[in-house]
């Protein structure tokens, strides 16, 4: 069994939208370097868990931990300095692109609104290194969003990412729309680019063979509960 050290620790996590209870008192744990997978059927409250990450939303009872201290609670707002190191690449790529906006101009946005490079050229470098990362040519940056393929859209999404150096990526039904063969490259790029980082991936799936044959471990829903079910 491989022993990873945890980075993020949800503690008796809940979670309601107006009656509807999705997540009650679950816990989980991601360390660093280690693949988790999260599986469930759609709709049962797999995505809840990571707008939570994410800070999309607050818990309304427990509380997630970033390296030993707490990211968010019930009490406490989300914090997006140390939160910015866990992003998420969810299910339709296109409908995160700016349908009239070209690569090039999206990219450029993301580094300079938070910072990423000091001059022009080191913008550049920045973004041709992290599209290469990501298995795609610079050249792609002159196409509008209608003029890739939803593989390429995929990528595209997850460069966006790497940008950010994370230590936690979030796949939420991130490859589902992909057939079989580009799921396997884009899941193995992601695997590869973030183990070179000592980075983690949450795997957040419908699919159990493919949660199963990725994953360190395995949490399954089990009444609005997380329970582990897997480790190696």
């Amino acid at each position: 069994m491989v022993v990873f050290q945890s980075m993020i620790e949800a503690r008796s996590i809940t979670k309601a939208f107006r009656s509807h209870t999705v997540l009650k008192d679950a816990s989980f744990r991601i360390g660093e370097g280690e693949t988790v997978g999260l599986y469930g059927e759609s709709g049962i409250g797999k995505s809840t868990v990571a707008k939570i990450l994410c800070g999309i939303c607050r818990p309304d009872a427990g509380e997630i931990l970033l390296d030993g201290k707490v990211l968010v609670s019930r009490d406490m707002p989300y914090d997006r300095k140390r939160g910015i190191t866990i992003q998420p690449v969810y299910q339709q790529p296109h409908a995160a692109l700016d349908p009239r906006q070209k690569l090039s101009g999206a990219f450029s946005e993301l580094v300079r609104y938070h910072g990423l490079a000091r001059t022009r050229a080191e913008e550049q470098a920045l973004i041709e290194k992290t599209l290469e990362e990501a298995g795609l040519d610079p050249s792609i940056l002159s196409h509008l969003p209608h003029q890739i393929s939803g593989g390429e859209a995929q990528r595209v999404c997850i460069a966006k990412c790497l940008l950010f150096s994370p230590r936690l990526m979030i796949l939420d039904e991130a490859t589902s729309m992909l057939d079989m063969s580009t799921q396997a490259n884009v899941i193995g790029m992601v695997r590869r680019r973030m183990k070179e980082r000592n980075g983690s991936i949450l795997l957040i799936s419908h699919d159990r063979a493919l949660t199963e044959h990725l994953s360190d471990r395995i949490y399954i829903f089990e009444n609005q509960r997380l329970k582990e079910e897997k480790d190696q």
